[in-house]
C-alpha cells in the first residue's frame, strides 16, 4: 500500500473507464484508503446525462445522477470532463468549484458535436455543453488532450481550438494557462515553480501579463 512520501512516482489516482459500467460509490472505499495515505484524487464524472434530482422518472438519469452527486460530494481533488452535468449539478459546483478537466477534441468527437458541420471542429467546439459557461464564470479548468494518439491532437491544438472557438485573447489565456498549474499532482511544488517561471517566460515574449494571474 502507498504511504506519503513513500515515492515521487506515484502522485496521484484516476478513476476513468466506460461511463456506462459499474459506478464511483463501488470503488469509493478504495479512494477513500487513498486519501487517507495523502495521495490526490481525479474522477471522470458527468460522461452520460444526469438527471436534475433524486426522484428522476428515468432510471439511468437517476442513476447517473446519483452517482455524479456522489462524486462531487466526495470533493475529489479534479473532475474529469463533466460536461453532461445538470444545472443542479454544475449550481453546487460554481458555490464550491472543484478542477475540471476539460478535453476539447476528445468532448467533440465522443458528443458527435462537429457531426452536422462536415466534421469541423471549430463549430463543434463551440457547441460544447459546459465550456463557453465555464470560461464565462472563470470556472477552474484545465485544457487537455485526454489520448493525444487517438484524437490526433497536441496540446498546443487544443489551447488554439480553445481560443478560436471562444474568441480568446492572449490574457484570458494566460490566465487559464497559469491558474491550471496549481492543480497539479506535485507533491514537492517543484514542477509547478518550475511551470510557472516556464509559461509566464514565454507568455512575456508575446505581452505583458499583470502579476495577478
Amino acid at each position: 500500500m502507498f504511504q506519503s512520501g513513500q515515492t515521487k512516482y506515484v502522485v496521484g489516482v484516476e478513476l476513468g473507464g466506460n461511463p456506462m459500467r459499474n459506478d464511483f460509490r463501488m470503488f469509493k472505499p478504495a479512494f477513500e484508503l487513498a486519501r487517507t495515505a495523502g495521495l490526490p484524487i481525479a474522477i471522470h464524472c458527468g460522461e452520460v446525462p444526469t438527471g436534475s434530482n433524486e426522484v428522476e422518472k428515468d432510471e439511468a438519469l437517476q442513476k447517473a445522477y446519483l452517482e455524479a452527486l456522489s462524486i462531487i460530494k466526495f470533493k475529489p481533488s479534479r473532475l474529469g470532463h463533466a460536461l453532461l452535468l445538470s444545472e443542479p449539478l454544475m449550481e453546487i459546483l460554481l458555490h464550491n468549484p472543484i478542477p475540471i478537466e476539460t478535453c476539447p477534441t476528445s468532448n467533440i468527437m465522443t458528443l458527435e458535436l462537429a457531426l452536422h458541420h462536415k466534421g469541423n471542429l471549430l463549430d463543434g467546439m463551440r457547441m460544447h455543453p459546459q465550456l463557453g459557461k465555464w470560461l464565462q464564470k472563470e470556472y477552474p479548468i484545465t485544457i487537455n488532450t485526454d489520448d493525444s494518439g487517438l484524437f490526433c491532437t497536441n496540446l498546443t491544438k487544443e489551447i488554439l481550438l480553445v481560443a478560436k472557438a471562444y474568441n480568446l485573447g492572449e490574457r484570458e489565456l494566460a490566465r487559464i494557462l497559469l491558474k491550471s498549474i496549481d492543480h497539479i499532482f506535485d507533491p514537492s511544488g517543484e514542477t509547478k515553480s518550475r511551470l510557472r517561471v516556464d509559461i509566464r517566460g514565454s507568455i512575456d515574449k508575446m505581452t505583458a501579463i499583470p502579476d495577478q494571474y
